[in-house]
């Protein structure tokens, strides 16, 4: 009996993910799902491809990110990733959350309707991430739990709170149990974790983690039983350390992540388009950099009949010119050829600032006789090295020069108060930056030169209502992110051009390569190693614990 299809997809290279390679053969598509792979003479189409002998794989998926972290709204984040393959994404809102609490998840998955893209949301486990900074909300379990029954939930997002799970604290403990009595999983965030910390995560089934930054650290969860994101973002730029210990026996616990990458890398170099290319130049075959980009991320999150070309799949795919460094010719969502669509961001309201900084409040007094706490930015990386030395001095305070400026967090909910420290690696000659996006409470947070500078950064950030700003002797350059001091709701192109803008304004007062913007922000995540500031002052990872500047 003849059966007529929505679509026949002939002549192409078709990856096969559960066999590693890739066959020349067919697809029969009906509506959203793959009815059938391979020649069926019983089969009829309304359409046909014709794909000239190019190569078809699923539809690239994003294991975990922070959409916030692209200065974008989910469905301009849609425009942007899709026309690179990405079909599908597992997005951590906590960001939005620290700010604006509940209603900044329903504003992402209200916004994110408007897109194609597959939007699946964790839900965030730590608002705020810890006792150690103050945030703008505070979720417990109970708040979380209704949000279950939303159809785009898909489980817990990264556990970051290690003490929490381990001094099985009520709150942390009944969130992952919500999650699991809702039949989804729990994320993990095992940076700077021991093999046996690593255990008690395992413990309550927290089973992936992206905090990898190398082969050993992979391997280590690996034999703990984790299903492992290598993560390639802006400032995260582990991949490459982690790609000797994938192989063909271990390689279906291992996907792709960027976490947290900007709307300007994302244009440039590419999502997870560019971690599937970076593999493979590094000696990764296509079949498995491919199948790690679609089937093994939707495994690890739990998500079945997607990231597979075969009978019963979702039909997510995308159409590629070759199999090395190679360009998106067509992308397929739910069995439909992705076109740019028209959306307009939603709104939200806004998150006014409320914070007070003077000059006398970020004066920093320095015995000279003495060694300071100097947090070291390591380039590309969200860990910082945690130094003890001699900093300069002009009558008994610390005074900037390009080796060393001063850093200051301010909380901007309740002015609460701020702390200051000093940070190594930033190479500015002269002037401020400034921004609201400061992980995970996202405070405002400064580093400069000179106090008349970052006092004006601060003030500007007020005005503006959040976002980034770059002061060189009194000349201010901004990119102003309306949503809650994180997200522009202006359109991508909008915001690649501004924060180009404002990048050569920092181009004067810095020599760095790397994101200054989004490296700064990590210097007040205390979850992370080793040494950080937060609005309550500096914070030693080691000792979990705040230390004064010198001892």
């Amino acid at each position: 009996m003849t059966k007529t299809v929505t679509w026949h997809i002939t002549n192409a290279k078709i990856l096969d993910v559960f066999n590693l390679k890739f066959d020349q053969t067919d697809l029969w598509i009906d509506g959203k799902q793959i009815i059938y792979r391979g020649k069926d003479p019983d089969l009829r189409a309304i359409n046909t491809y014709d794909a000239q002998g190019k190569y078809i794989v699923p539809g690239l998926i994003d294991a975990h990110v922070h959409i916030e972290s692209s200065l974008l709204a989910p469905s301009e984040f849609g425009k942007l990733v899709m026309p690179h393959g990405i079909t599908r994404v597992f997005a951590d809102p906590h960001e939005i959350a620290s700010v604006a609490g509940i209603s900044g998840i329903q504003y992402m998955l209200e916004d994110a309707r408007q897109s194609p893209l597959h939007i699946h949301y964790m839900l965030p486990s730590s608002v705020p991430a810890t006792p150690f900074e103050h945030a703008g909300a505070t979720l417990h379990a109970d708040a979380l739990k209704p949000f279950y029954s939303v159809p785009e939930i898909n489980g817990l997002a990264e556990v970051m709170d290690f003490p929490a799970v381990f001094n099985e604290d009520q709150d942390m403990h009944q969130k992952i149990q919500d999650a699991q009595a809702a039949g989804k999983h729990v994320d993990g965030h095992a940076s700077g974790l021991s093999r046996e910390q690593l255990a008690i995560y395992r413990k309550y089934s927290i089973d992936t983690d992206h905090e990898c930054e190398n082969a050993q650290q992979a391997l280590e969860r690996l034999n703990a039983g984790f299903s492992i994101f290598v993560r390639e973002g802006t400032v995260e730029r582990d991949e490459l350390a982690i790609l000797p210990a994938i192989n063909m026996i271990n390689q279906a616990h291992f996907s792709f992540a960027t976490d947290d990458k900007t709307a300007n890398d994302i244009h440039s170099e590419g999502s997870i388009d560019y971690s599937v290319k970076l593999a493979i130049k590094n000696g990764l075959s296509p079949a498995v950099a491919f199948t790690m980009a679609s089937y093994n991320a939707a495994q690890a999150q739990k998500v079945q009949n997607v990231g597979a070309l075969t009978d019963g799949f979702i039909a997510d795919l995308v159409v590629l010119d070759r199999l090395e460094d190679f360009s998106v010719e067509k992308v397929m969502l739910d069995g439909q050829w992705y076109e740019d669509t028209t959306s307009t961001v939603t709104p939200i309201a806004n998150q006014l600032l409320n914070f007070t900084l003077q000059q006398s409040d970020i004066a920093l007094p320095i015995d000279d006789s003495k060694p300071a706490h100097v947090i070291e930015i390591m380039p590309h990386h969200i860990t910082t090295k945690h130094v003890t030395e001699a900093v300069p001095t002009q009558d008994g305070y610390f005074s900037a020069n390009d080796t060393y400026a001063k850093i200051v967090v301010a909380e901007r909910y309740h002015n609460l108060g701020h702390g200051v420290g000093i940070i190594k690696g930033f190479h500015l000659t002269n002037g401020a930056i400034a921004s609201t996006i400061a992980h995970d409470s996202h405070n405002v947070i400064i580093a400069g030169t000179n106090d008349d500078d970052m006092i004006l950064a601060a003030n500007t950030l007020r005005e503006i209502g959040g976002g980034e700003v770059v002061v060189n002797n009194g000349q201010v350059t901004t990119l102003p992110l309306a949503i809650g001091g994180l997200m522009s709701d202006h359109s991508y192109q909008h915001v690649i051009k501004t924060n180009n803008t404002l990048r050569a304004a920092f181009s004067k007062i810095s020599d760095i390569k790397f994101d200054p913007f989004l490296t700064l922000s990590f210097m007040a995540l205390p979850v992370i190693p080793s040494l950080k500031i937060t609005d309550q002052g500096l914070f030693d990872f080691n000792q979990f614990a705040f230390i004064n500047i010198q001892d």
